[in-house]
């Protein structure tokens, strides 16, 4: 029930300037529903990872995986607010379905963004075992293990069969790493 509101100001000149501070020529408010927020959250995550995660793989990342390390860390081990797990719960259940009925193309956008980041946090782990350093693989094995079972944890909780299909692929995808 966190709605946020997001708030645009358009000023007399543009920044930056010669003076200190403009003139507000308009401003406007824009209030965020939780879900759409949720959404917003996820999306950016996952855009943010796959730039990384490019970089890394075409050698733009020199050397130092703590990056995409901490990046990997905060999406699979999310201490800070709990993750997609937490909006799974809010947004998943049955009962804020039933009494949300419109809500239900922006529930499915949610699921197939967090498909989506289960997907690219697959590759992200694959790259990272390519890249990591031998005293990281404690925290390298970790990951995988709390992957493992964030991935199983949306798709038991997860009425919905393109889970399964998911789950598979993203299976074959960390064999074929960790045998590499």
């Amino acid at each position: 029930s966190l709605w946020i509101e997001r708030t645009t100001l358009t000023l007399t000149h543009s920044l930056p300037g010669i003076s200190r501070w403009f003139e507000v020529e308009r401003r406007e408010l824009v209030e965020v529903s939780p879900l759409e927020n949720a959404i917003q959250v996820v999306e950016n995550k996952n855009q943010e990872l796959r730039t990384l995660i490019s970089q890394y793989q075409h050698k733009q990342m020199h050397g130092n995986i703590n990056l995409l390390s901490m990046c990997l860390n905060g999406v699979i081990d999310a201490a800070v607010n709990g993750g997609i797990a937490r909006y799974q719960e809010a947004f998943f259940d049955k009962d804020y379905i039933t009494k949300h009925p419109g809500d239900a193309e922006k529930i499915t956008q949610l699921k197939e963004l967090m498909q989506e980041q289960v997907h690219v946090l697959g590759v992200g782990l694959a790259v990272h075992e390519k890249f990591v350093h031998p005293e990281m693989r404690p925290l390298h094995k970790k990951l995988i293990d709390q992957f493992q079972m964030m991935r199983s944890s949306l798709y038991h909780n997860s009425r919905n069969g393109g889970w399964e299909a998911l789950l598979e692929v993203e299976n074959e995808i960390l064999k074929l790493f960790l045998l590499w």
